[in-house]
């Protein structure tokens, strides 16, 4: 048994997404009847479809075939000559193959997309769009890009200026936009503005964006500088009403508080003149002598330990000046106690810097008395160290008992 076949037209043009007809002619050239089966092949057969597949012929006949051909509308389409077979295989004879071919003209297809990623920035002079140039044709894109402004107010630079994309990839372009002109008016300007990707021979892929415009003078200057000067205003009164008067009330009664309470007579000595003693009533300034005692520590994480000074024997010390140290930002308590007695808890967490008291009234310690400072170290904020450092620095006048 032997059959034939062969297509009505050689070269046939197909574009992308449509349907085409294709008839193919099958003849039985053997003298029994015989059942055919018709199969797509090549690189167009996922788009084929026949109508029957199958036939029988009785010896001598022949019948004509519709085949359906549909390209899908993708980049992967690939535009240009593309073959066509199909095969007929006889049940009788199934090595008797035969195959008939024609060539599919697959036409180009453009569909270029522009797609702005920021549709709306605000600027006062120039501003960076960023957006895709997207290819779903199966040719080359090889495109060119405009701005439209039709208000003459903006024009841009692109980033590159023209690009080539392959069917199915994207590719970012960047657009500076610059201002003409500055606006000096005290409310922003919106400025729409248009994005033509073009080439020649296929349609012009667009997008929209807008440009806005902040003016060089903010809007609210004028409001905020009236705040501003009454907020100046209110300060200085509470300064020179209420702030620096109390200052110098605290100054005056600190004066007052250090000036010593007790006088003694000296007697002068005997006046010539007139044989008269004369006793005059001087105030008398306690003598002594001005210290600063630094007093260290550096404590393990999850330990406690304590630095102390013991007041000399024969000589009391009065306390005015009190200054903790936390450099490393460390984490726990410290204590500052009069022998067992706490004077002062401090939270390392809460010292940023110096922590200083001052004293009006000092703090009196006589022969023997210890001033202790504890650290309990919770955590080290300094990872380069191993331990948690304090610095106690007291300042005072040690006086004779």
């Amino acid at each position: 048994m032997a059959a034939q076949a062969w297509f009505s037209r050689g070269d046939i043009d197909v574009a992308p997404g449509s349907i085409s007809v294709l008839q193919l002619t099958v003849v039985n050239l053997g003298d029994t009847t015989d059942t055919l089966v018709l199969t797509p092949a090549g690189m167009a057969a996922a788009w084929t479809t026949i109508e029957p597949a199958t036939l029988t012929l009785f010896g001598g006949t022949q019948q004509v075939v519709d085949i359906q051909v549909y390209p899908p509308l993708l980049p992967s389409t690939t535009a240009g000559p593309t073959s066509l077979s199909v095969r007929i295989v006889p049940q009788s004879d199934p090595d008797e193959v035969r195959s008939a071919e024609t060539t599919l003209n697959i036409a180009s297809s453009f569909d270029r997309r522009l797609n702005v990623l920021q549709p709306a920035l605000r600027a006062r002079r120039s501003a960076t769009y960023e957006m895709m140039l997207e290819n779903r044709g199966n040719t080359l894109a090889s495109c060119r890009l405009h701005l439209i402004d039709p208000s003459g107010r903006i024009e841009a630079d692109f980033d590159p200026p023209a690009a080539g994309v392959e069917p199915g990839a994207s590719t970012l372009i960047r657009m500076k936009v610059h201002t003409k002109g500055l606006q000096w008016e005290r409310r922003a300007r919106t400025v729409p503005f248009r994005i033509d990707a073009d080439q020649p021979g296929s349609p012009t892929a667009t997008a929209s964006a807008t440009f806005v415009q902040s003016p060089m003078v903010p809007e609210r200057l004028v409001g905020r500088i009236v705040a501003l000067a009454a907020l100046a205003g209110v300060a200085l009164i509470g300064w020179f009403g209420v702030v620096k008067p109390a200052i110098r009330d605290a100054a005056d009664e600190a004066v007052l508080a250090a000036t010593p309470a007790t006088t003694t007579t000296v007697q002068s000595p005997t006046d010539s003149a007139t044989g008269i003693s004369v006793e005059s009533s001087v105030p008398v300034e306690e003598q002594g002598v001005i210290v600063n005692l630094p007093l260290p520590l550096a404590v393990a994480v999850g330990q406690t330990d304590a630095n102390r000074y013991t007041v000399p024997a024969g000589q009391r010390l009065q306390i005015t000046d009190i200054i903790v140290q936390n450099p490393n930002y460390d984490q726990g308590t410290l204590l500052v106690l009069h022998n067992a007695n706490t004077l002062y808890t401090f939270g390392l967490a809460n010292i940023v810097g110096d922590a200083g008291v001052a004293l009006v009234t000092p703090i009196e310690l006589f022969a023997g008395d210890q001033l202790v400072v504890q650290v309990t170290c919770a955590g080290i904020g300094d990872s380069t160290q191993a331990t948690c450092v304090q610095n106690v620095f007291v300042s005072g006048v040690l006086l004779p008992a």
